[in-house]
């Protein structure tokens, strides 16, 4: 299993707005959360229902993501989302990959 935490953040964009919020997103990781420490990847990924938007981040540990949420920076991030749509997050270890042909599952 891998000891790295993924972040899943699935949003909902306010009607018309589904690209202000995946700019929105790729701006953040871009000017902020990929320079916090911990961060290892992030992607945005834009849904072909024209409302949902997910961030999909690895961060090294849960205390990195808390680290990042305690900064004052998050809070206006955070509203300036909220301007554009609502959201809710995920946070685990990866259980199974499949990459490259290559498998991964955590032993049970």
């Amino acid at each position: 299993m891998s000891t790295a935490v993924t972040l899943i953040n699935v949003f909902t964009a306010k009607p018309g707005k589904q690209r202000d919020l995946a700019k929105v997103l790729a701006e953040g990781t871009r000017n902020f959360f990929s320079k916090q420490p911990g961060s290892l990847s992030s992607s945005v990924v834009v849904g072909g229902d024209g409302s949902k938007v997910v961030n999909i981040s690895q961060w090294r540990s849960a205390e990195d993501i808390a680290a990042f949420r305690s900064d004052p920076r998050f809070a206006e991030y955070m509203k300036t989302i909220m301007e554009v749509g609502t959201g809710e997050s995920v946070m685990g270890h990866t259980s199974y990959s499949h990459t490259g042909g290559v498998e991964n599952q955590e032993a049970s």
